[in-house]
């Protein structure tokens, strides 16, 4: 019996240590390669724009920060030549931009994050569902935590065709992703799980809409825009802005930015030069560009950053901001993306040392942008950001259970060779 105990715990040590090992070398970036050496910020600069000219199908702006100050940009385009003034649609990054309006008005005392939202709602309401419907608040809105389950996703709208009211869509969006449900419901015990929900961000929409009197798109302009000089920034499409890029889609055919109800989940239009003025007014004070405005106190931007959701063990999303990383200073290295079909954005900033990443391009079917931005921050830390993660996660739960496979079969050989030669000694 006392064999079959020390074999046994034997065997779960082996186990566990196995486990251990594959998801310490998979979360802390065994066996990565940065573009260039950790520091060396012309090499990493150089090798990044090589790779985006070597893998960009249609136009591409990117910059580097360091302190909030721009230290390296590109631009590239197949078609009408981009600049850092050029407007682009961002698609999910708008998520980001909504919650610092909504954090406006959390330090004007006109919101409180954790409130429930019916209390704010009058033109459209949650319907019943079979949990709490008032442990539904921003907080968990801005979170993907609040148990909505609409899985949006968000198509747009064609030019010409009519965009459809926000309550209406609310209720059952005619734009939504193909196999998505389209409603904003209450699916799930609110403050239990994270799903991204961009319904969750167009809820959200609808109470700036309440608590302000204003449209949405108006009270971002006045809240956010103005007062950061992001004066090329809009959730108003312009179609006859000369500046307008171009939108590249399948093999190089340009296509048209759809009309959107959803504008807090998807709808912001901005350039490349304005968005490093926003990544700097979420940076610290201590560390963002003293010549560049701010907007949030430090405390605000504090409380955005902390984790409001955490997936596999690893905390992935704070309020309204997305944790791509630990930077190795007790914080992480935060911020948001974007895609739609063909287009994709990022921005990520390392709020201790004041350094970020942006790009914005269009005409790759996959993610190029945030695959640039993930290169950033492997250079930056040394560790795989949250896509890496997800990528290699699946891998690393085959590989913990193929071995642990081959180690229950070792065990058990032993433990049959062991007690075989045992009897034979005892003959």
């Amino acid at each position: 019996m006392k064999r079959f105990i020390v074999w046994t715990l034997g065997t779960l040590v082996l186990l566990v240590t196995w486990a251990a090992v594959n998801f310490v070398a998979t979360t802390e970036g065994w066996g990565l390669t940065p573009l260039a050496e950790r520091g060396d910020t012309i090499a990493f600069a150089k090798a990044v724009s090589t790779e985006a000219r070597n893998e960009a199908k249609g136009n591409l702006v990117l910059a580097m920060l360091e302190k909030g100050k721009i230290v390296h940009t590109e631009t590239m385009s197949v078609g009408k030549t981009v600049t850092e003034e050029s407007v682009f649609g961002v698609a999910s990054l708008s998520k980001w931009v909504t919650a610092v309006g909504v954090m406006r008005l959390v330090e004007q005392g006109k919101l409180d994050l954790d409130t429930p939202v019916t209390e704010y709602l009058t033109r459209w309401q949650l319907p019943a569902s079979d949990f709490d419907n008032n442990k539904v608040t921003l907080r968990r809105l801005l979170s993907h935590t609040a148990g909505i389950t609409d899985g949006l996703g968000h198509s747009g709208f064609a030019p010409g065709e009519p965009v459809q009211p926000l309550e209406s869509h609310l209720t059952q969006a005619l734009d939504a992703d193909p196999g998505k449900s389209g409603k904003v419901l209450v699916g799930i015990e609110p403050g239990t799980k994270w799903m991204y929900s961009g319904g969750s961000y167009n809820l959200t929409q609808l109470i700036v809409e309440e608590v302000t009197g204003e449209s949405f798109a108006d009270f971002m302009q006045r809240a956010v825009f103005t007062p950061l000089k992001m004066s090329h920034s809009s959730f108003a499409l312009d179609r006859t802005n000369p500046a307008l890029a171009q939108y590249f889609g399948e093999n190089g055919d340009e296509q048209i930015y759809p009309n959107y109800t959803s504008l807090a989940a998807t709808g912001l239009y901005t350039t490349l030069n304005d968005l490093v003025r926003f990544a700097n007014a979420q940076l610290p004070s201590d560390v963002a560009d003293p010549s560049m405005p701010r907007l949030l106190n430090d405390e605000s931007l504090l409380e955005m950053r902390q984790p409001e959701a955490n997936v596999d063990g690893l905390d992935i999303w704070g309020t309204g901001i997305m944790l791509f990383a630990p930077n190795g200073a007790g914080d992480n290295i935060v911020g948001h993306g974007g895609q739609s079909p063909y287009l994709n954005s990022t921005v990520r900033i390392d709020p201790v040392t004041g350094d970020g990443f942006i790009a914005i391009q269009s005409g790759n079917k996959e993610a190029l942008a945030s695959n640039l931005a993930t290169q950033w921050t492997t250079w930056r830390t040394g560790k795989p950001d949250i896509y890496v993660l997800g990528n290699t996660f699946p891998a690393m739960i085959m590989r913990v259970l193929i071995g642990a496979v081959v180690i229950l079969i070792a065990a058990i050989v032993l433990g049959v060779v062991t007690g075989l030669r045992r009897k034979r000694a005892n003959r």
